[in-house]
C-alpha cells in the first residue's frame, strides 16, 4: 500500500480549500446579480386644460382629470416587466362630445429592456387639449 507524503496532503487540501472559497465567490456573485429587481407601484398623476376631460388607459375608461393611475414599476423607475411582455400604455384624453376648439390627446409609454428616458413612468401626465397634437 502507498502512503502518501505529508506534503502532498498540504498541497491537496490548499487546493481543496481554493476550489471551495472559488465555489463560494462564484455562488454569491451570482445570486447577487441574478437577484430579481424589486418592483413596487408608483402613481402617475393625470391633469389637462381644461379639467374634467375623459381619460382612457389602454381603451379603459380611467373617469375624468384631475385624476391618477398607479403602475408597476421598478426601482429605476421603468415600467415593470422585461422586453417583450411588457405592452405599450397609451393614455388618451378625450374632449367631451360637440366641444369647439378641443382635440383628443394620445401619450404612448413603451415599456421595454431597451427603454429609453421618455419610456419611464411619468409622475405627470398633463393634456393640453387646446394644442391639435398631444406631444
Amino acid at each position: 500500500m502507498k502512503t502518501k507524503s505529508a506534503k502532498t496532503d498540504d498541497i491537496l487540501n490548499g487546493f481543496g480549500f481554493i476550489i471551495s472559497l472559488g465555489g463560494l465567490a462564484l455562488v454569491s456573485g451570482l445570486t447577487g446579480c441574478a437577484s430579481p429587481t424589486a418592483v413596487a407601484t408608483k402613481t402617475i398623476n393625470i391633469d389637462s386644460d381644461p379639467p374634467g376631460v375623459r381619460v382612457e388607459v389602454n381603451g379603459e375608461d380611467l373617469g375624468r382629470t384631475p385624476t391618477h393611475y398607479t403602475v408597476r414599476a421598478d426601482q429605476r423607475g421603468n415600467f415593470a416587466g422585461s422586453w417583450g411582455d411588457s405592452p405599450s400604455v397609451a393614455f388618451v384624453a378625450i374632449p367631451p362630445a360637440g366641444a369647439e376648439g378641443l382635440y383628443k390627446q394620445t401619450k404612448v409609454f413603451s415599456p421595454s429592456a431597451f427603454m429609453e428616458e421618455g419610456d419611464r413612468v411619468p409622475e405627470r401626465i398633463f393634456f393640453d387639449l387646446h394644442q391639435t397634437s398631444g406631444r
